[in-house]
């Protein structure tokens, strides 16, 4: 029943593109999923999260570490579950019985470790995401890293990041942005313009895209683009590291520098993802 309801969910968004096909009962998920990413593009692979555990052969829990993405990740079963149809991703006062000491803990996955079609080069990606809006400190991000290190053997930043959508508290908006050695260390954040924002339905599903070319970035959200970042004729190979794989991280982030305090009072908070589609370019 659920993956009849995401095959007639997904034919509305694309109805125009598949005008000929009359009845649901015609449409496959390639097709509907087709139709929705536009045309000249083919379902390489997707994630419904349509049964009752996440997938471990190409999801794996992120772990707790030093930066504030990942300071209070916990692999704990009750922050990252499959049900009804989507991933659930939490963020929760940390009242339990573990020997973590942070306030709150909150859960995210990572396919770093994952097959490789489940990991994205040149292509699209879509992900149908929605955020709860009532949490001052919420940080739901859905992002993507090189898989392997630059030619000179570096990793973050210089094998590039691309953060596809970073949503702050309760904003009506997210931000879109770029993060390389380029960016980065050399200082080139505006040299072209590495970052910008997109408003979105708040408290209810958004379609977040991300499309990597030879030549260019491009960020949409809801089926419109939103955000381009260009590769230059700078003659710095460090402007552009995304030419390779990049593996995807999706998660529920709380506090940091950036967003800023966490109200415990208001927690929990969860983040609801449908569905992680890639495609790629049709002959």
């Amino acid at each position: 029943m659920k993956n009849t309801e995401k095959t007639v969910r997904s034919l509305l968004v694309g109805a125009l593109a598949l005008s000929a096909c009359a009845f649901v009962g015609c449409c496959t998920l390639s097709d509907s999923a087709e139709a929705e990413a536009g045309p000249g593009w083919k379902l390489k692979w997707s994630d419904e999260f349509n049964g009752t555990e996440l997938d471990t052969n190409v999801w794996q829990r992120c772990k707790t570490g030093g930066s504030d993405w990942n300071r209070h990740m916990s692999t704990r079963p009750d922050l990252v579950f499959v049900r009804d149809g989507h991933v659930t991703m939490r963020g929760v006062k940390n009242d339990g019985p573990d020997k973590d000491k942070h306030p709150w803990v909150t859960g995210g996955i990572e396919n770093r470790f994952g097959p490789a079609i489940s990991q994205m080069a040149y292509g699209k990606v879509l992900i149908r995401v929605k955020f709860q809006d009532h949490q001052k400190g919420a940080w739901p991000a859905l992002w993507m890293c090189g898989v392997k290190p630059d030619a000179q053997g570096r990793r973050w930043p210089w094998n590039g990041e691309i953060d596809i959508v970073e949503r702050l508290n309760g904003d009506a908006f997210v931000y879109q942005t770029v993060h390389s050695g380029w960016t980065h260390h050399k200082k080139h954040a505006k040299d072209p313009k590495h970052n910008g924002k997109a408003p979105i339905v708040n408290g209810d599903w958004n379609v977040y895209g991300m499309e990597i070319t030879p030549t260019e970035l491009v960020w949409s959200v809801n089926g419109k683009d939103t955000f381009r970042y260009p590769k230059t004729d700078c003659g710095d190979p460090d402007q552009w590291p995304f030419d390779n794989p990049f593996f995807f991280l999706l998660d529920m982030q709380l506090g940091g520098k950036w967003v800023g305090d966490v109200n415990l009072d208001t927690l929990p908070v969860e983040m609801y993802i449908d569905y992680i589609r890639i495609f790629e370019k049709t002959p």
